[in-house]
């Protein structure tokens, strides 16, 4: 339970970090993501407002001009149901799912599938570039 707890502290840190990496970031990326959790405070999977992240839907590391597109951008949370590491990346910040969008609508339809959303969303993610 101690080291669960402690997996889960590191992967919080590690998504903090990621969002506040400013030496691969615009220097337009701080305003873009304050503006969008302005705009967007809750994780568009399970409705949680704690610990809000933004995730690109398609890594900027394969499409730098999309890094600072609104439209690429969805709020996904690192709190409770880490839907920002499971469903965003498919459980490893090396990855990302390719159907975020749709399996975030499909969690926030009926929270009960969330489990079998992280499952998709291991078997659908893909190396970054």
């Amino acid at each position: 339970m101690v080291i669960n707890a402690l997996k889960r502290t590191g992967r919080i840190i590690h998504a903090v970090l990621r969002e506040k990496a400013k030496s691969l970031r615009s220097p337009k990326w701080a305003g873009v993501r304050r503006k969008h959790l302005k705009d967007h405070p809750t994780c568009a999977a399970c409705s949680s407002k704690r610990l809000p992240q933004v995730h690109h839907i398609t890594p900027f590391s394969d499409r730098p001009e999309l890094e600072l597109d609104p439209t690429n951008l969805i709020t996904l949370c690192m709190s409770k149901n880490e839907c920002h590491l499971m469903i965003g990346h498919g459980h490893n910040f090396r990855f990302f799912n390719p159907n975020v969008v749709p399996n975030a609508a499909m969690v926030k339809a009926d929270i009960k599938l969330l489990k079998a959303i992280y499952i998709q969303a291991l078997r659908d993610r893909k190396d970054k570039p």
